[in-house]
């Protein structure tokens, strides 16, 4: 009975430490590259001046829990034409850009953990702030916008060693945003992006 006793308190106490083995807090920082998928005639090449910035803590060990910041510039370009107002017209080329910003609270879950190739998927909700700007001779309109944003994702993470402390990661998602501009009748915007980066995981 002792012997039973005993072995069991060693399994559990070995099991324990294998827990404590996991990581329980990720901090990634990815270039994102982006193609806006609404808009287009406001905006429509494919931008590679985007980031994001996630941090996750470990729920259990299969789902991470956090924030997630990003950032991209989007652009286009307008060859020189005359545009006409009422009774006023301009002669001009022109400008568009839409500086995109978001923050989401973010859940990944990890199809497999603690090995040298890790899969997940995971789902973004929060905010987006979109400041849609145009340049025009010496002339520019800017209108900022507000709305909802929710992005669905899908990458892995790849350690070079299974007990590395950092590792590669790469993603795919598609973001929706709510914010709309009235004045340049412009719908929610859609993007998809591919990111491609790096991963820190903290034991």
């Amino acid at each position: 009975m002792k012997s039973v006793l005993f072995l069991t308190f060693a399994i559990v106490g070995w099991a324990g430490q294998v827990q404590a083995q996991y990581f329980d807090k990720t901090y990634s920082l990815a270039l994102d590259i982006n193609k806006p998928l609404s808009n287009t005639d406001f905006v429509n090449q494919v931008s590679a001046r985007g980031f994001k910035f996630g941090y996750r803590e470990m729920i259990n060990e299969r789902i991470f829990g956090g924030i997630d910041f990003t950032n991209t510039t989007y652009d286009s370009y307008e060859p020189r034409k005359t545009y006409t107002s009422g009774t006023s017209a301009i002669t001009t080329d022109l400008y568009n850009y839409a500086y995109s910003y978001g923050l989401t609270l973010s859940f990944d879950y990890f199809f497999k953990i603690e090995q040298k190739l890790m899969p997940y998927a995971g789902l973004g909700v929060g905010a987006s702030y979109i400041n849609y700007s145009q340049y025009f001779n010496v002339y520019s309109n800017k209108y900022d916008s507000w709305g909802v944003l929710v992005r669905p994702q899908a990458g892995v993470i790849y350690r070079l060693k299974e007990d590395a402390g950092w590792a590669l990661q790469a993603a795919v998602h598609y973001d929706y945003s709510s914010a709309k501009s009235q004045e340049l009748d412009l719908k929610a915007f859609q993007n998809m992006g591919v990111q491609v980066g790096v991963i820190i995981l903290n034991w």
